[in-house]
């Protein structure tokens, strides 16, 4: 027959408890990474369209200066 301890029993508890307090803070740990993941998706997008259209805007540019450059050429003929 086993014997329920007093002691033990609120030693118990203060383990849930701590555990308790260790789970909840590696899930607000877990929370915030997320967050934080997310915003640095977000970014990362941004700057990949932004990169993308200075591609764009670069080869346009150049296909302008060629197009200008070839029709003056033509011109001078």
């Amino acid at each position: 027959m086993t014997r329920i301890d007093p002691y033990s029993a609120s030693l118990r508890e203060e383990q849930k408890a701590i555990l308790n307090g260790l789970l909840g803070l590696i899930y607000d740990n877990y929370d915030t990474t997320r967050r934080i993941e997310n915003t640095v998706n977000s970014i990362y997008r941004i700057v990949i369209a932004l990169l993308v259209i200075v591609v764009l805007l670069v080869v346009g540019i150049i296909l302008f200066v060629c197009i200008l450059g070839c029709r003056k050429y033509q011109n001078e003929r």
